[in-house]
């Protein structure tokens, strides 16, 4: 979610309760000021009456996903929303996150490229490449015990899987067009298991309890 940087955050947020709720224009500022309260914002109408470029990038996300909140969705779909926080700033926010989920039952999709967010959030895990799902199931199974070679490149290109002084490992090659894309497997081009019937399209299949892989060569991981 974007804030619109010409109004104020109750306007906001006021608007986005009124939009769904018969609530007066009182009673929607107190729901806003108890939402932001929940996100861990302090003296929140104090926030309420800022424009957001009065407000840090940390409590902006705060306060966007407080928006989210407002309704108790059952679902919220987060894309990125710690990118660009400080390291502290996006520990508070995925804390506050987690205690919310918990507290009412709301569901999360987090969306995000950082594998320490998803091993330190998530309960499962879908792996994906080239817009499709290449691996799925407990965030354990899959960060201890990944299967599919790009699950295994991503970790292995931690640097903390690298010896200090030598260079990352990285995956080979680089992404396929999606306007473009290839015939068969996807991640075959840069795959070292890559054989002739990985030319065919893959199907999902358990290859072990609770963890789906889509490759034909599932497996120990390789050294990049």
């Amino acid at each position: 979610m974007t804030l619109n940087p010409v109004l104020r955050v109750d306007t906001q947020m006021i608007e986005a309760v009124r939009a769904h709720r018969s609530l007066s224009k009182r009673a929607a500022r107190e729901h806003a000021s108890r939402t932001l309260a929940l996100m861990g914002i302090a003296s929140p109408e104090e926030r309420l009456r800022a424009y957001p470029h009065q407000l840090s990038g940390g409590m902006r996300q705060r306060v966007a996903i407080a928006i989210a909140l407002l309704h108790s969705p059952d679902l919220i779909i987060a894309d990125e929303p710690t990118t660009a926080l400080d390291v502290t700033i996006q520990a508070q926010i995925l804390s506050e996150v987690q205690k919310l989920v918990r507290e009412q039952g709301t569901s999360l999709i987090w969306i995000t490229h950082d594998l320490s967010v998803v091993a330190g959030l998530a309960d499962d895990v879908a792996v994906m490449y080239a817009g499709r799902i290449v691996e799925q199931g407990s965030v354990d199974d899959v960060l201890d015990r990944p299967q599919h070679p790009y699950t295994q490149g991503l970790i292995n290109s931690l640097p903390s899987r690298n010896k200090r002084g030598q260079r990352l490992r990285q995956i080979p090659g680089m992404a396929p067009d999606l306007l473009s894309m290839p015939a068969g497997c996807a991640f075959a081009e840069r795959c070292s298991r890559a054989s002739e019937v990985c030319d065919q399209d893959p199907e999902p299949r358990e290859v072990l309890p609770g963890q789906t892989v889509r490759c034909f060569h599932p497996g120990a991981a390789d050294a990049y």
